[in-house]
């Protein structure tokens, strides 16, 4: 048995065909059957976040099982098969085991090093529990998976510097204050990087942050999310007058805020400091308000060019987790080589377990009343672990090395005849 893996993600596939092939969980339990219903697939997993969609197959026929899957894909999402391989990758064996740890490890996602994957992953893992089937080679498989997202992420620095422009201006603020525990928030527009700016701010130690926006009930919906207050955006100079962090990006063609506004502000403020981050193209904030004492504005640009080190930053640490990863994937095919001994060893045991009741059977009759069967059975189990123990630990260590012996020399290495 060998893994595969066909699937799509950002990389070769648009959101909209992603969104065509997602596989919501109210739909897991009809494609695991369809899936499971071919004898030659002994295990599967499905993986489908908004990047990607991937189904891992345990299976013994490497090309005809994905062909299969393909078509149930197909027929399920009502795109024509050749279209559909377009925009497929496939990966068998050690490849696909691979392709699966860099996943779970954010090697390969659109952010790199992004932790929400390693979740997903986990969350696949159960579904396929509760829906399909996962034998012994998924549990070892998630086992694995686990252990060496974790190490990634507790050895390497893949995910600490920030990579988005959102969460680059939250660093950033903290990096001002220090703390934002006693601190307030603005934020101007209620679009996806102020989304994602406010997300990241709630899960900050941050007192409160307010959002506004032209349209109120975007607002409104926002400040449910991050339990903000929603506020008018007509009245958005006096809310500037509580707000330690202003974050902005709207589609306004001129300034919003402007340097007159907040010098006045500051003075009622007694130059608390302020700081500013114009996320907007073109911008909102007047950048003439650096030159106010006690405030900081940061443009897209500067925060582009945070986000530009990160990355580089992120691209070195990634380095090392590849090399960790690597070394899983030879475990995990030294996993996968052992099970083949694994019958030979339970037989040879077996074998020996046979012969030592039928002798203490014999020697009990032979030997009537004269004989305790319990020390005699202690004796002859001591004896026979100390006589398997060399031979069964070399066929375990010695099983997986690929390397062709005479019978001579399979002899002289099981039992260490030579004793070395």
């Amino acid at each position: 048995m060998q893994l595969a893996v066909v699937g799509l993600n950002h990389n070769t596939a648009s959101v909209d065909l992603r969104e065509c092939l997602a596989v919501p969980q109210e739909k897991l339990e009809q494609i695991y059957t369809n899936i499971l219903a071919n004898e030659r697939i002994y295990e599967a997993l499905i993986l489908s976040t908004c990047n990607r969609v991937e189904y891992y197959l345990v299976t013994d026929d490497f090309l005809c099982n994905i062909e299969s899957v393909l078509k149930i894909v197909a027929e399920e999402s009502n795109i024509e098969i050749g279209e559909l391989k377009n925009h497929t990758y496939t990966y068998c064996g050690k490849d696909a085991i691979k392709h699966l740890f860099k996943v779970a490890c954010g090697l390969d996602s659109l952010v790199l090093g992004e932790p929400q994957i390693f979740g997903q992953v986990k969350d696949a893992f159960n579904f396929a529990k509760i829906y399909g089937k996962v034998d012994r080679f998924l549990k070892k498989l998630e086992e694995s998976t686990i252990k060496i997202a974790k190490k990634v992420r507790t050895e390497t620095g893949i995910a600490e510097n920030p990579v988005s422009v959102s969460y680059a201006a939250v660093e950033l603020a903290k990096k001002i204050f220090g703390s934002l525990k006693n601190k307030s928030a603005l934020i101007i527009g209620a679009g996806e990087m102020c989304e994602l700016a406010a997300k990241h701010l709630s899960s900050t130690d941050i007192n409160s942050i307010v959002i506004t926006n032209r349209t109120f009930e975007k607002a409104e919906n926002l400040a449910r999310e991050v339990s903000g207050i929603a506020k008018p955006f007509e009245n958005l100079k006096e809310y500037l007058m509580d707000a330690d962090i202003v974050i902005s990006s709207t589609g306004a063609p001129n300034f919003i805020v402007s340097y007159e506004d907040v010098k006045s502000i500051m003075i009622k403020r007694k130059y608390s400091p302020m700081f500013f981050i114009d996320i907007a193209v073109p911008r909102d904030i007047d950048p003439k308000i650096n030159e106010i004492e006690n405030t900081y504005v940061y443009d897209i640009d500067d925060l582009k060019s945070v986000v530009e080190a990160n990355k580089k930053a992120r691209e070195k640490e990634a380095v090392k987790a590849l090399q960790m990863v690597d070394a899983a994937v030879e475990d995990f095919l030294y996993w996968i080589k052992s099970l083949k001994i694994v019958p030979a060893i339970k037989g040879l045991r077996s074998y020996f377990e046979q012969i030592r009741e039928t002798e203490i059977k014999r020697l009990m009759e032979k030997y009537k009343g004269s004989i305790d069967e319990q020390l005699l059975n202690y004796a002859l189990t001591s004896y026979l672990n100390k006589a398997l123990h060399t031979p069964l630990t070399n066929l375990k260590n010695l099983g997986v090395s690929g390397d062709k012996y005479t019978l001579a020399e399979a002899v002289e290495i099981l039992f260490n005849l030579k004793g070395e």
